[in-house]
């Protein structure tokens, strides 16, 4: 009992040494005191209310300083926090389901097999592959155009000894989509062949000292259509493609034609 007095006396003490600290008349003190020791009653809580409401707004801010904004609102509202109550979800009979909350809910790690990462780069869009040079592409991939070629002839061969329609009618099909390719390889060969004689007669007329010719989009146009006249001259070809740009040229006429309606 002794002991159990000495250490009320103790707490009093201490508590009087916290409030020593304010700047406040003594005559608050007694309120300050019920407000630190949490040990008034409802009818205390009514007088202490009263009594804080003399109080200026920097003693009041110091009062909360000292004590904690903690304990000076559950001091002014009378509310104390209840404390959790920890909730066991052991299942009373290990064969039912387990019960598990929904707010806090336990992640089980999963042991994940770990696959090698495959690392896939399109070089088209990579820098470190360089940058696309399409004469040099060509230059270096001729041979690709060759063994079209091959295939285009053994694709024939097949199509003599085929029977079956479905069968032919893709052949025909291949044969015709690798000639078309074969065609515009040619085609750009030659027009690149053009621009480089162009390029050196423009040098040569530079070394000479004369102005160089640069020809226009048209008088390219008009000497493209006369090397394909001429080609088609050579072949027998001329009349076939006369014929066929005629009839073009009557379909494409007949859509602009006003048409009589009665």
């Amino acid at each position: 009992m002794e002991e159990t007095d000495e250490e009320q006396i103790n707490e009093e003490s201490s508590e009087d040494d916290e409030l020593s600290g304010l700047d406040i008349p003594e005559a608050k003190l007694p309120v300050l005191r019920s407000i630190h020791s949490e040990r008034s009653e409802d009818a205390d809580k009514l007088a202490i209310r009263e009594e804080l409401s003399v109080l200026t707004f920097e003693e009041l801010q110091k009062l909360k300083e000292k004590i904690g904004s903690k304990k000076f609102n559950q001091t002014l509202t009378g509310v104390k926090k209840k404390p959790q109550v920890k909730t066991d979800f052991k299942r009373a009979n290990p064969n039912r389901p387990r019960e598990i909350s929904s707010k806090s809910r336990k992640i089980e790690t999963r042991v994940a097999v770990q696959v090698p990462k495959v690392f896939r780069n399109d070089p088209r869009f990579d820098n470190l592959c360089g940058e696309f040079r399409e004469r040099s592409f060509h230059r270096n991939y001729d041979f690709v155009n060759k063994m079209k070629e091959d295939e285009v002839k053994k694709l024939k061969e097949e199509l003599r000894e085929e029977t079956q329609p479905r069968r032919i009618e893709k052949i025909k099909y291949l044969i015709q989509r690798m000639e078309n390719q074969i065609r515009a390889e040619k085609k750009r060969k030659l027009e690149e062949e053009k621009q480089e004689e162009e390029k050196r007669i423009t040098i040569e007329a530079l070394k000479e000292g004369k102005s160089p010719y640069f020809a226009t989009k048209l008088a390219r146009k008009e000497r493209d259509l006369k090397e394909k006249f001429e080609s088609l001259k050579e072949d027998g070809k001329l009349n076939q493609y006369m014929a066929k740009k005629r009839k073009h040229n009557a379909q494409r006429d007949r859509k602009h034609m006003p048409s009589d309606h009665y």
